[in-house]
């Protein structure tokens, strides 16, 4: 039974990979654990086993940081059922009883690079030891021919580790490569080469087992798509035409994030994927395929457009949503603006009273060195050379030199494209150009930028429908999309349009357009999810539903009402109350319902962590070695025998199953 054939109500456990554990893994989750998974899982009631993305991502543990679209990571190889590793089990031992000691002492989270390192060691050393049988392998040699993205990502790969690690930007001649540059350095490194190759297809053979042994147990893998690509990816390093390399993908301002976001990975140039008629992401999609039954799309929105931030920013604050519609200078002129003005609306002017109110006695230093002085008056733009948060932020100043010009940097009424296109920038309403306008040129502008806006949305919406059909039409998986964020109303019209599945995650699910100036925004109960839609009180990217309940009391008393229980609210999850959130969420119209892992051990007390807000997977906007490296507390073993949670758990899960559709959110 494929994905794609829903009759009932389905419902799963999120988890990365890297966080099982049985008595087999060496240091991390491994593919060959996740049978033991399904088996728990078809033993409670759950049909859905989701991951995070299983792409290479090399020495950086976020699994969205891919350097490669095809290529799986070697951390989640099973290194003893690997041709000859009988040879190792001793070495291959010792490490797996060093990182459990080595856990107890992180908080039971793994050590990313040592496990990586470790693997890839005793993965080369048999490589070694089997090369000649190697080069006679028919199955293998068929499987390399049939997968010609592995020459790339194995000279990529190869490249990569003989430069020890510096950016393809510095390789010289291999900096750019022909695919014949490529194909040369191959053959002069074959071996070399063959051994990344080899490593992929025993990747590729113990994921598709386990594929098929969930299968056969009644368990579905559902996969993960990070949209976009590292910059230091071998797709980027060899497909360089299917990319946009001066513009950086990100995400605008928001409640959570003022500045934005800068996500450092490149756009794309979708023309030039579509001249080849999008092949690259076709074979990506098809790559999925070979393991999975269903498909989370990560940041669907960059689909429909994304918001694409000039190089040398930092920050999101002057990105543009990308494609657009634009104002011309014409257009700007027409609402009786010069020259003079649009150019006040486009670059930061800073008046010689503000600089020395800013800098005091340092202020005549800072104008010389970087700013230039217009004409004669006494006003100032910053200098070309300095004028972006990278060079700004890389000044050898006091803080207040650096933080006075990069305020005045990004305020901005208009930004401008290559083609003299412009584009209003995130909080134009409170930048200084804009703010010294007329209150009968203020309403013109927006009137204007109203339309431009309306124009974009129709835009975004045929662009969303075309990318997003040819996805569909390329795979018989199930796909689902993360639509969170700043979300067009063509995204929703779009996705129920195809038949993708949203994203509902139980905190955010609220009436935000709806609610009256003040007041807070009704939670919208699960069970008025659309069927369409995938429904989670939590995801990798949040807190647990019990850290969450603790973190803010405003939310917490608002969900708790929603409820209409009597009484006051708890400053801490109850188990009851936990399994009646639960329970509430398994009550929902969508016809899939995910929880995280945490959640669901949640439900025995005896697993509960001390703090709950260790158990999170990720904080996005941080960097440490605490992101991406959290294990569940028990062997998988164990977690089969624990009789009181499992019985929990299928309780909760019964009812749900036994649900038809019929009558029910048609």
């Amino acid at each position: 039974m494929r994905f794609a054939q829903l009759d009932h109500f389905f419902t799963g456990v999120s988890i990365p990979i890297a966080a099982l554990r049985t008595q087999e893994d060496c240091g991390v989750g491994e593919f060959a654990d996740l049978p033991k998974l399904a088996a728990w899982c078809a033993s409670v009631g759950l049909e859905v086993i989701q991951v995070l993305p299983v792409n290479d991502t090399g020495a950086n543990s976020s699994p969205y940081s891919a350097l490669s679209a095809y290529a799986l990571h070697p951390l989640y190889l099973r290194l003893h059922d690997l041709p000859g590793s009988e040879r190792y089990q001793t070495e291959i031992q010792a490490f797996r009883e060093s990182t459990r000691d080595g856990e107890r002492l992180h908080g039971g989270r793994f050590t990313h690079g040592v496990v990586l390192s470790f693997k890839l060691g005793i993965a080369g050393l048999l490589f070694d030891d089997t090369r000649s049988d190697v080069r006679v392998d028919a199955d293998f040699m068929s499987w390399l021919t049939a997968n010609p993205w592995v020459t790339n990502y194995a000279v990529f790969s190869v490249l990569k580790r003989e430069r020890g690690g510096a950016a393809w930007e510095s390789w010289g001649k291999m900096a750019d490569p022909s695919e014949r540059d490529i194909r040369s350095y191959w053959e002069s490194h074959e071996d070399r080469c063959l051994c990344v190759a080899w490593i992929q297809h025993q990747l590729e053979r113990q994921l598709s087992s386990a594929s098929r042994t969930a299968q056969e147990m009644g368990v579905f893998l559902k996969g993960d798509v990070p949209i976009l690509m590292s910059r230091e990816s071998a797709d980027v390093w060899a497909s360089r035409s299917y990319f946009d390399l001066d513009a950086n993908a990100g995400a605008p301002p928001d409640m959570f994030s003022p500045n934005g976001q800068n996500w450092g990975f490149p756009v794309y140039d979708w023309d030039a994927l579509q001249a080849d008629e999008f092949r690259w992401w076709k074979n990506r999609i098809l790559q999925a395929g070979k393991f999975f039954h269903a498909l989370r799309i990560d940041h669907v929105l960059g689909f429909f457009r994304i918001w694409s931030i000039p190089r040398h920013e930092l920050t999101g604050l002057l990105g543009h949503f990308s494609p657009s519609a634009g104002v011309a200078l014409e257009e700007l002129k027409e609402l009786g603006l010069d020259e003079g003005r649009v150019r006040w609306l486009t670059l930061p002017h800073i008046s010689r009273e503000e600089l020395e109110a800013a800098l005091g006695s340092d202020a005549p230093r800072a104008a010389r060195a970087y700013l230039t002085r217009i004409g004669s008056e006494d006003m100032y733009n910053i200098s070309g050379s300095f004028d972006s948060e990278a060079a700004l932020q890389s000044l050898s100043e006091p803080a207040t030199v650096r933080d006075f010009l990069l305020s005045r940097h990004v305020d901005r009424s208009f930004l401008v494209d290559d083609d003299g296109q412009r584009f209003p920038s995130w909080y134009i309403d409170r930048s200084k150009g804009f703010s010294s306008l007329s209150e009968k040129e203020k309403s013109l502008l927006k009137d204007l930028l109203s339309r431009r806006r309306k124009e974009s949305e129709e835009i975004w919406e045929r662009r969303g429908r075309g990318l997003l059909s040819m996805l569909q039409e390329t795979t018989d998986m199930l796909v689902c999309a993360e639509d969170l964020g700043d979300v067009p109303d063509c995204v929703p019209k779009v996705l129920a349009e195809l038949g993708i599945f949203g994203l509902r995650i139980l905190r955010w699910s609220r009436e935000y357009k709806k609610a009256a100036p003040g007041n807070p925004a009704r939670f919208v109960p699960p069970e008025e999810y659309p069927r369409l839609s995938v429904c989670t009180p939590s995801v990798h990217d949040t807190s647990t539903l019990r850290a969450w309940w603790e973190e803010d009391a405003g939310e917490r008393e608002q969900y708790y009402r929603s409820l209409a229980i009597p009484g006051p609210c708890p400053a801490s999850l109850t188990l009851d109350l936990q399994q009646r959130i639960l329970s509430q969420c398994l009550g929902t119209g969508s016809l899939l319902c995910m929880f995280q892992i945490q959640d669901i051990l949640d439900v025995d007390q005896e697993l509960w962590s001390p703090d709950p807000r260790t158990d999170r997977i990720n904080v996005p906007g941080t960097v440490n070695d605490q992101n991406w490296t959290w294990r569940v507390p028990l062997d998988l073993e164990d977690l089969i025998r624990r009789t009181k949670l499992n019985d929990r758990v299928r309780s909760l899960v019964m009812l749900r199953r036994l649900r038809q559709l019929d009558g029910e959110n048609q």
